[in-house]
């Protein structure tokens, strides 16, 4: 097997680590979910979704990078919700 192969190995393992995170991000947005209806709470939370970016820039990804990913994220996550 040559470099790239097996570059593309761990390529292909971090994918899997992501898509099984962003699974269990979206288990957790339904348990939420439940808590937001029952207490009569909006989907969105604009001030929230504020704070998860700014937690999460400062490091090698571009900022504009995460916010873009991350607003895909959370029109899913919010589409979830629905």
């Amino acid at each position: 097997m040559n470099v790239i192969d097996e570059l593309r190995e761990e390529i292909d393992k971090v994918d899997r680590d992501i898509v099984s995170l962003l699974n269990r991000r979206i288990e957790l947005v339904l348990d939420i979910s439940k808590h937001k209806k029952m207490n009569k709470l909006a989907v969105e939370d604009l001030a929230r979704e504020k704070k998860i970016l700014s937690n999460l820039y400062g490091n090698k990804l571009d900022d504009e990078y995460l916010k873009n990913i991350y607003e895909v994220i959370f029109r899913y996550s919010k589409s979830k919700q629905l």
